[in-house]
């Protein structure tokens, strides 16, 4: 009996921690707040890099790895079922080709893991470099996943 209640409370426990969402508009809520985050993040080391901010070696490291840590997030809010529909820019071939998603998104975090090893590292150039093949491979997925 004692195994048994074990079990049953993991299960319910694995299941709690599942998902934090009650309703798809929950999920598609908190994906956009991901990604409110990572561009406003984004935005503000773009302008560093394209000059028309100053450039700041230690605010664009830590705008770096906040990104890099946001970046994880978004995907929970994407596996919620039902969260395809509603106030969504997502295209549905986010669901139909997920693989093909998911493979963006994992590039896209590797990418601004090395973003925020470079830029903590504090060569500009070097730095520069990795912030443009994040905005590459960022933009490639707003061109396939996302409506404009």
């Amino acid at each position: 009996m004692k195994k048994i209640m074990i079990a049953g409370c993991m299960f319910l426990a694995a299941g709690a921690v599942a998902s934090p969402f009650e309703k798809p508009a929950e999920a598609i809520k908190y994906r956009q707040s991901a990604f409110t985050l990572i561009a406003a993040n984004f935005g503000d080391m773009a302008a560093m890099v394209k000059g028309s901010k100053e450039w700041d070696r230690k605010l664009f490291s830590q705008r770096a790895q906040f990104v890099s840590q946001l970046t994880y997030m978004p995907e929970e809010g994407f596996k919620y079922e039902g969260s395809d529909k509603g106030e969504t820019k997502a295209r549905p071939e986010i669901w139909s080709d997920w693989n093909g998603f998911s493979a963006k998104l994992t590039t896209f975090q590797q990418d601004m893991a090395n973003l925020a090893n470079v830029a903590r590292d504090g060569d500009e150039k070097a730095t520069k470099r990795a912030f443009a093949q994040a905005a590459k491979n960022c933009k490639s997925c707003h061109s396939d996943y996302k409506y404009r």
